[in-house]
């Protein structure tokens, strides 16, 4: 492990644009999925008529 300071900033700043990195592309990720996911959801009611029958019934329950 190299102890000068230079290296240990160079590291340090190394890990932290990685870090940033890596947590933007999940949250990106993580948004996309929750959209497919709704608009699965969507889908899924809009085909069949039994499930949005339940649906409407649950919102309609309060």
């Amino acid at each position: 492990m190299p102890s000068d300071p230079s290296t240990l900033i160079a590291l340090g700043i190394g890990a932290a644009i990685l870090l940033w990195l890596v947590f933007s592309v999940m949250k990106k990720l993580f948004g996309l999925a929750i959209i497919a996911a709704i608009a699965f959801g969507a889908y899924m009611v809009w085909t069949n008529p039994e499930l949005l029958r339940q649906a409407m019934a649950m919102v309609g329950m309060r």
